[in-house]
């Protein structure tokens, strides 16, 4: 993450307009941005489009980003671009049982984290590049959209887009630096914050217990320290009834809120959830509770300090009881390294 005002720029090359749509989830979105980040420190005019991304306009002042592509715009934008990369499971791609992927494929690159449809791989065709770009556009088409290198075990999924950049897309010099730059108008983080509860995810059954989470609240509360509970606006009225005003919850009524909150916090606690992998990338100390007994956890939180904490016994087929096998005092210790030492920006 940069300090404001700082230039970032690498290296240079002829300026080319390229378009690169998001997934539509956080966590993957932020995971993805490696790549539009890295694009437009090799001298790009980089386009993001996606909600996401959108919402964090102010912090990704090297990017110009847009909401989500609509069904419809999916035809005609190709054409205001000279280079096109596209997640394969972007919004709006697969919509009403019209797969708008195949025909799409000839003049946009499609790409994946993990769920790629290789049939999309070879369809592009670089007559379609501009004829005064192509010769150093086709250099950035990948032989292959799929991000996930299965063959290159205990990496996190930031690193093996940081590792697509350079060997997919000729970015020699990439770095999984988002280019996340705090905004003017918000507080710098002089002083250590609250410790930051998000005991939600998109998935319920990747959800730690809501009452395990309340007693670690209680539990750092007595031993000094300030915890506030974030959640999604939808999810307000159900935590703001479990917390009975025992502890105060922060208004994110969108990510920038979130990227605020987080920015200025000592730590966050959370589930395997986009929360984690956007404090991450702000520099922020992550405790991360996950259903599974894997150090190497590849969708981990990827850029600054973080620790996983699993259940104690292996419960793969006991999936739904994986919350009650790892306690209160686990998670507690997790986070005693982050809550004596100030946290440095990565």
């Amino acid at each position: 993450m940069q300090a404001n005002g700082e230039s970032r720029r690498v290296e240079v090359t002829p300026g080319a307009k390229v378009l690169f749509v998001t997934p539509g989830k956080l966590g993957d979105s932020l995971i993805s941005l490696v790549i539009p980040a890295n694009l437009a420190r090799a001298g790009f005019d980089v386009t993001v489009r996606g909600d996401c991304a959108h919402d964090l306009a102010k912090w990704l002042p090297e990017l110009q980003t847009g909401p989500h592509l609509s069904t419809e715009e999916y035809a005609s934008i190709p054409d205001q671009f000279d280079f096109c990369l596209m997640d394969s499971q972007a919004p709006g791609l697969q919509s009403d049982g019209v797969d708008l992927r195949p025909d799409l494929a000839r003049r946009v690159v499609f790409f994946s984290l993990a769920h790629h449809e290789r049939s999309l791989d070879g369809c592009f065709d670089p007559e379609t590049l501009s004829a005064d770009k192509r010769e150093w556009l086709q250099e950035r088409v990948p032989t292959h959209g799929l991000i996930r290198d299965e063959t290159k075990s205990g990496l996190t999924m930031v690193e093996h887009v940081t590792h697509y950049c350079r060997h997919e897309l000729s970015l020699k010099n990439a770095k999984a630096d988002l280019g996340l730059v705090v905004p003017k108008d918000v507080d710098s983080r002089e002083q250590k914050g609250p410790v930051i509860i998000s005991p939600t995810s998109g998935k319920a059954r990747k959800n730690w217990l809501a009452t395990r989470f309340i007693v670690l609240a209680r539990l750092l509360q007595e031993a000094g320290h300030d915890c506030v509970f974030a959640v999604a606006p939808s999810e307000m009225p159900e935590w703001t009834e479990r917390l009975r005003g025992r502890f105060p919850m922060a208004q994110t009524p969108s990510i920038a809120a979130l990227a605020s909150l987080l920015h200025s916090a000592r730590a966050l606690v959370c589930n395997d959830s986009g929360a984690g992998h956007l404090a991450s990338a702000l520099g922020t100390p992550v405790a991360c509770v996950i259903p599974r007994r894997d150090v190497g956890y590849t969708w981990r939180p990827g850029w600054g300090a973080a620790t996983l904490v699993s259940p104690v016994f292996p419960v793969r087929g006991l999936s739904r009881l994986w919350p009650y096998f790892v306690s209160v005092k686990q998670v507690r210790d997790s986070l005693e390294p982050f809550m004596n030492t100030s946290s440095e920006v990565s």
